[in-house]
């Protein structure tokens, strides 16, 4: 039975289960004076699970989504019906029960996938990337605030960052300013960063945010941290009074580098203050999920006591949900570095069988990506607007993302690009389908 079949026999089937004649009739905007019919309630429901059901999952390339594993999501529920809450931060101090032992120590188990220096890393569990964005240019603010005047702080992004981090400096009220792509590799450009710290320097800024990223959301290209913390080092000698805050946005790739890199040691350079990585994305575990790991010293410059309990806090949202602590707990011990690394090489052979059939099928594509990225952008140049069908692009979840690009020697771009990630759930059958939809157009 074909795809399409399957579908209309189930709506069948649910439409005669919980017909829509017994949906709430309760105004859609009203809160409701009495309490609903039970029926009515779960009908309604049904129909909103229903409609998730019918978005099929495993033809999802364009969007950074896929199930959470069975073994997590049993975990999260039956530790959800507790409903232990996470206040603040232990950090120092080893808690003594349930899921915040739990947690302390997945952030033990993460600094050491990491080969952070024992003892002198700490963190939490977070709701994601963008949390671990905010709350990482938050230190560095006021990290910087005790090593010069307030006025004289900024914030470097490349036009690829992801826009959390412009979210995070409006936020924390930090001017902001571009460095340039580098335009083979389509990461930060080493020269163009220097640059534009002397440029900024002169106009009398001394102390600078620096937001590294470790997969690009649109490309899945990598800052090169190696390099740019040797210039950060030389600019520290060159230039007076001048301080950095470097931190890494790793939320995809973050679970995938250290697998398939022994070489990644992102606390190796002491430049390096934090790191943000997500658990909902290739870590397989129920939203939201995220991890963040920061330098011990840092906790103090943020850390407040709450009045009303003997707890400190050094966290940015304060209460946490303590079943994601032990979703993550599950999938760590599910499936080790051994199962997290085979899942990746089939996703990297799955990537390789994409790009080798797409090259031959549009000779002046234009593919952006790094080899250890389960991601890739996709310029397609000879389609007409750049743009592919509207039905292969609601089929696969492709998302056009129109984006301003600024590259080194003041080349700006405006480039519509197609983003595909190789998440656990994109089989190879699924690549030729999308292969063979693009060969009919």
């Amino acid at each position: 039975m074909n795809t399409g079949l399957k579908i209309l026999t189930r709506k069948i089937i649910n439409y005669f289960k919980y017909p829509k004649f017994l949906y709430p009739r309760t105004s859609i905007d009203m809160f409701p004076n009495t309490p609903t019919l039970s029926f009515q309630a779960e009908a309604r429901l049904f129909g909103a699970k229903n409609e998730l059901k019918n978005h099929n999952i495993l033809y999802n390339l364009g969007a950074l989504y896929t199930k959470p594993h069975i073994a997590a999501v049993k975990t999260y529920q039956s530790f959800l019906k507790l409903n232990p809450n996470h206040l603040g931060s232990w950090s120092g101090k080893e808690p003594k029960y349930g899921t915040e032992q739990l947690e302390y120590e997945i952030i033990k188990k993460m600094a050491n996938l990491y080969h952070a220096p024992k003892g002198k890393i700490e963190g939490y569990i977070t709701s994601g990337g963008t949390e671990g964005n905010i709350y990482s240019l938050w230190l560095g603010r006021v990290y910087l605030e005790k090593l010069g005047p307030k006025g004289d702080i900024c914030l470097l992004k490349t036009s690829l960052t992801h826009y959390s981090v412009t979210k995070a400096g409006n936020i924390c009220n930090v001017p902001q300013f571009l460095t340039p792509l580098n335009s083979q590799e389509w990461n930060m450009d080493i020269g163009g960063l220097s640059k534009k710290i002397k440029d900024l320097y002169k106009k009398g800024y001394r102390g600078f945010i620096l937001p590294l990223t470790i997969g690009y959301t649109s490309t899945g290209t990598q800052d090169n941290i190696r390099e740019i913390s040797n210039t950060v080092s030389n600019l520290k000698k060159e230039l007076k009074n001048i301080n950095f805050f470097i931190w890494i946005d790793a939320a995809f790739n973050g679970l995938i580098e250290p697998f398939i890199n022994i070489s990644f040691k992102p606390f190796l350079s002491p430049l390096i203050q934090t790191i943000v990585v997500d658990f909902h994305k290739f870590g397989m575990t129920p939203y939201s999920a995220g991890i963040v790991l920061h330098r011990k010293n840092l906790r103090k410059i943020i850390e407040q006591n709450i009045d009303y309990l003997n707890e400190k806090d050094n966290t940015l949202l304060g209460s946490r949900q303590g079943a994601a602590a032990s979703s993550i707990w599950r999938i760590i011990h599910y499936f080790g570095k051994f199962g997290y690394k085979k899942i990746i090489l089939k996703q990297l052979k799955n990537k390789k069988y994409f790009i080798e059939n797409i090259k031959n099928l549009f000779p002046k594509i234009e593919i952006i990506t790094h080899k250890n990225s389960l991601s890739c952008g996709i310029i397609f140049n000879s389609l007409d607007s750049q743009k592919l069908p509207k039905f292969i692009e609601n089929k696969y979840s492709l998302y056009p993302g129109l984006t301003n690009l600024a590259f080194v020697s003041d080349i700006k771009k405006r480039q519509i690009i197609y983003k595909f990630f190789f998440l656990p759930h994109v089989e190879k059958k699924i690549i030729s389908e999308i292969i063979a939809d693009l060969k009919g157009i």
